[in-house]
């Protein structure tokens, strides 16, 4: 009977294992808007930038600098913004 719940628990904890590494929170419409205007605009003068090297003060800062030059509305730096906060927490996850 131990023998069967140490399979069991196992069997368990690597499942759980697989469900995490496969992604973890799902981005709303607001997020995949600012990932989309991240990987494209801001690509196209640097490589991007792993989003938990900075924090979400200095993201934010950053956003308004070059969101200026970009000519992007308040509402598409919000979005780059809410993008950016959710992929530093989910990359610093993994």
């Amino acid at each position: 009977m131990l023998k069967n719940k140490s399979i069991l628990l196992c069997l368990m904890a690597a499942v759980m294992l697989a469900i995490a590494a496969c992604g973890g929170t799902k981005l709303t419409a607001q997020q995949k808007q600012g990932k989309k205007i991240y990987e494209t605009l801001c690509n196209k003068c640097h490589p991007l930038i792993d989003p938990k090297t900075h924090t979400d003060e200095e993201w934010s800062q950053a956003v308004d600098k070059f969101g200026v030059q970009l000519q992007l509305t308040e509402e598409e730096k919000s979005a780059v913004k809410a993008y950016l906060t959710v992929a530093d927490k989910q990359s610093s996850q993994r």
